[in-house]
């Protein structure tokens, strides 16, 4: 069998990944690929060169055993000899699973005894107990008033309860800050002076007693102030005289908050070290976790539009927590998010996680994510949490993907649990359709996650995940590349149903539908990756100058996230071309609209994370809470619960941003100060009154996100789309401008070309470049690019002699008929009070040509070209009905 090199790691770097025991160790890890498996071959190391009996070494898969190896006798004389397990591909994802070997019993006896990690990452679930320090990745540096504000730090302790023989036994956590040009840290943060009442005010988020999470409440009482630590940890003792913390349930975490008088004379950019030391000496010494992070502080606030509110569609709490992930609570993450710039949160948790914690009960641990949601608003509502679900559902070839369900938004309180709490290790009973079909006999709905692009198929192992299928013809099939971004197209096969569309066999239902109920969106910008390091899983900013750091990813791969978003908007602008194409054949044509919409789709990160979509082995990347956000438009708030959020999520009246904002509206009314027409929203043009319509956009930037480089409008038809980029009056700040509609579809399509009588669609995009020259070590890049994208609005220019209807003749809106015309053309008007009504007829030029005042019946009147002189051209007629007048544009064939 032919055998090729996969992968060859450097002894170095593997062993950087090996924990030594007492008597044996794994050594000289090295993996190398054959057609159909991963080898991964190892030296087994004699420590003390002594006898060593009942050995059992086993392969392990994100913390669950695969294959188990036993050794009756290694003899004394016997320093090293060589194994290997052979492992099926199908069986394991190379680029993202955990893998381990451990010794995990000598002697007969289970224990902890050595072995081989794959790289660990920050916030992915590892084997046994984890601690995990976090803070914001950008902040506003002052409150409100102009005070500075204090930076906290997340502590949290899980999996506790899982280590064998033993538990965690916290000696100390020390703080220690820095500016980000200094090379080393001073001494830690203590508070030994401070008084007591001030010294309990740095500490939120305290861990409350709960027995059904197995939840260890935080206590002052763990912990006293010293000179040489900043918590010093001494409730309990040990035979040797050790004072330390024990915990030994699931869950122990607080949020300690650097006061501002610790900040004075640093810089914007602050690093953090956080030191957990452990007291444990039992069967083996513990080494302290070293967590470093980079803390960018802005003078401006991130940001922000009149009515729209910034939220992120696809985050993880501690609710999420399997053999491979977990995320950070509920309040840590609200507390952090207010200050990124957050208004709102999507908690998103698996369903098949639900089974994990907390007894295993799936009902009592939903309740206790909306109950804990609900108070969190109640108490503060300039954060608002919604209940939502990341459901673990099969697709169409029996797969497992990810769908994320909202509430409706007319009842948040009453959203039921729509998974089953499988689709993690073993098989899920929930698919797409039978979760669809459930949202949308309540009025919920969902989004597709991440459903598209080639870098966002599920892993086959631990779960048989797979990817959304489009499951229609008329766009570019698997096996081909993306017509407009490169890259293999796996979300289109043909021969399986669709996902996403009322398609079987590759043939419309014809129920009238498009898009499968329950299903309003598809979330395509998802994970913002654009540094990363296979170097410290726990000091990726290389915060001291001395090892791997962040660098640039690189944007030619496929897992790049505008890469992926690019990938996702080809099939989902497909799907509204589609979409076009059905009403505009029959105007009763329901659910022919796709949304999108953006997330992190973070495990809890608050500074940086790991858990994208499946990148390269050992990558860590700068992904985390709030850095992909969904704007919505509400003039009413958020609502108490989010209802207004949802709302304009369900109905698509939302943007897409990764710090600038663009937005778009139509103005149908002569006015262009405010928005009629929505994104999201569909409307129908009298062309007679084109000149009442007014294409207004609002971008909006600042220095933190770089200056404008473009904008671009986008027009898209039933086959396909126009992109015109459009002259920029100003490049910072906050910008509104208007063109007439017209304008803005002839700059873009070109005079004469917009379609009619038929529905296309406007959206638009925005990007802004900052240079980062001079700051390389700080930014871990010289350059960034942020970028804006809006939902579509859906327009159709009605044709004149079908617009004459008993609805448009309500008030005194003036109709033409027929416009163009040849020889004649009729004024209508309702006129129920017989009002006088003056008439003028103005040339292209602006010269009034004609006048006269008559009284106008619902028969209308009829205008002769030859009376009035009119050749061929364009004409203005303006009418006048008391205080009010409307301007008509009329066309001579």
């Amino acid at each position: 069998m032919r055998i090729t090199a996969f992968i060859i790691l450097l002894f170095v770097s593997l062993t950087s990944f090996a924990h030594r025991g007492n008597f044996l160790a794994i050594n000289n890890v090295e993996i190398t690929e054959t057609e159909k498996s991963y080898i991964y071959s190892f030296a087994v190391e004699n420590i003390n060169s002594v006898e060593v009996r009942d050995i059992k070494i086993e392969f392990v898969v994100n913390s669950k055993s695969v294959f188990q190896k036993y050794y009756p006798l290694l003899k004394a004389e016997h320093n090293f000899f060589n194994e290997q397990f052979e492992v099926p591909k199908k069986w394991i994802n190379a680029k993202v699973d955990l893998v381990q070997i451990e010794i995990t019993e000598i002697f007969g006896k289970k224990d902890d005894w050595g072995g081989w990690d794959g790289p660990t990452f920050k916030q992915v679930n590892t084997a046994f107990s984890e601690f995990i320090a976090d803070a914001p990745w950008r902040m506003s540096k002052t409150d409100e008033s102009g005070n500075t504000r204090g930076i906290p730090i997340h502590m949290f302790l899980h999996d506790a309860d899982e280590v064998i023989g033993t538990s965690p036994q916290i000696d100390y956590i020390n703080i220690k800050v820095k500016n980000v040009s200094d090379n080393s840290f001073a001494s830690p943060l203590t508070y030994n002076s401070m008084n007591a009442a001030d010294f309990d005010a740095l500490f939120s988020c305290q861990a409350v007693a709960d027995a059904g999470m197995n939840v260890r409440g935080f206590n002052y009482g763990d912990f006293s102030t010293s000179t040489s630590y900043t918590l010093d940890f001494d409730i309990d003792t040990d035979w040797s005289g050790g004072n330390f913390l024990e915990v030994d349930e699931n869950f122990y975490y607080f949020t300690f908050t650097i006061p501002p008088s610790d900040l004075v004379g640093l810089s914007d950019v602050v690093d953090i070290e956080v030191t957990c030391s452990y007291d444990n000496l039992l069967p083996l010494p513990w080494g302290d976790d070293v967590i470093r992070l980079r803390v960018f502080r802005s003078d401006e606030d991130i940001p922000t539009q009149s009515n729209f509110y910034r939220g992120d569609t696809h985050l993880h709490s501690m609710f999420t927590q399997n053999e491979a992930e977990v995320g950070l609570p509920l309040c840590g993450t609200k507390e952090v998010g207010q200050l990124i710039g957050l208004d709102w949160i999507t908690t998103t948790d698996h369903t098949s996680d639900f089974d994990n914690y907390g007894g295993g009960n799936i009902t009592t641990n939903w309740d206790r994510i909306k109950a804990e949601a609900a108070a969190y608003n109640a108490a503060d509502p300039s954060l608002i949490y919604i209940p939502g679900q990341e459901v673990a559902v099969g697709n169409s070839n029996s797969e497992l993907v990810h769908m994320l369900a909202y509430p409706s938004y007319t009842s948040v309180s009453t959203f039921p649990f729509m998974g089953d709490g499988n689709g993690d290790l073993t098989a899920t009973s929930k698919t797409v359709d039978i979760v669809a079909d459930q949202l949308a006999s309540f009025g919920g709905f969902s989004y597709a996650a991440h459903p598209f692009a080639t870098e966002s198929k599920l892993p086959t192992v631990p779960v048989v995940g797979g990817i959304w299928n489009l499951g229609y013809a008329g766009f570019t099939i698997n096996g081909l590349t993306f017509p407009e971004t490169g890259g293999n197209i796996i979300a289109n096969d043909e021969n399986l149903d669709s996902d996403i569309l009322y398609v079987q066999n590759g043939v419309l239902m014809g129920n009238g539908k498009l898009i499968k109920d329950g299903i309003k969106g598809s979330q395509i910008w998802n994970v913002r990756n654009t540094l990363s390091t296979a170097g410290d899983a726990n000091d990726p900013w290389d915060v001291l100058y001395v090892s791997d750091p962040f660098t640039q990813f690189d944007t030619a791969s496929y897992s790049f996230h505008i890469k992926k978003f690019r990938q996702g908007q080809e099939i989902t602008n497909y799907i509204n071309q589609l979409g076009l194409q059905l009403k505009n054949g029959d105007s009763t044509y329901q659910n022919w609209k796709m949304y999108i919409s953006a997330g992190a789709d973070a495990h809890g990160s608050f500074n940086y994370s790991n858990t994208n979509d499946f990148a390269s082995l050992g990558t860590i990347n700068n992904n985390a809470v709030g850095k992909l956000s969904t704007l919505a438009y509400s003039e009413n708030g958020m609502g108490t619960n989010g209802e207004n959020v949802l709302k304009a999520l369900y109905f698509g009246n939302t943007t897409l941003s990764d710090g600038p904002i663009l937005t778009i509206g139509i103005s149908d009314d002569g006015e262009n100060t405010s928005n009629e027409v929505l994104m999201g929203e569909d409307a129908v043009v009298n062309v007679l009154s084109l000149d009442d319509y007014y294409f207004n956009y609002n971008y909006t930037t600042s220095a933190e996100f770089g200056e404008v480089t473009k904008i671009t409008m986008i027009v898209g038809t039933e086959t396909g789309e126009t992109r015109k980029n459009i002259p920029l009056t100003s490049v910072t700040g906050d910008n509104l401008e208007s063109y007439s509609l017209t304008d803005i579809l002839d700059l873009v399509l070109g005079t004469g070309n917009t379609p009619q009588d038929a529905y296309f669609y406007v959206r638009a995009e925005m990007q802004t470049f900052i240079d980062y020259t001079g700051q390389e070590l700080i930014r871990r890049t010289d350059f960034d690019f942020f970028h804006s994208f809006t939902n579509p609005i859906w327009i159709k220019l009605s044709d004149v002699t079908s617009a004459i209807t008993d609805a448009e003749l309500v008030g005194i809106i003036p109709v033409i008929g027929p416009n163009p015309f040849n020889d004649s053309f009729t004024l209508y008007l309702s006129n129920p009070e017989q009002e006088e009504v003056k008439v003028e007829m103005y040339n292209d030029i602006g010269q009034l040509i004609f006048q006269e005042v008559s009284v106008i019946t619902d028969a209308g009147i009829e205008y002769s070209a030859k009376e009035l002189g009119l050749s061929i051209g364009m004409y203005t007629m303006k009418v006048f009905v008391g205080e009010e007048s409307r301007a008509i544009r009329v066309v001579k064939d």
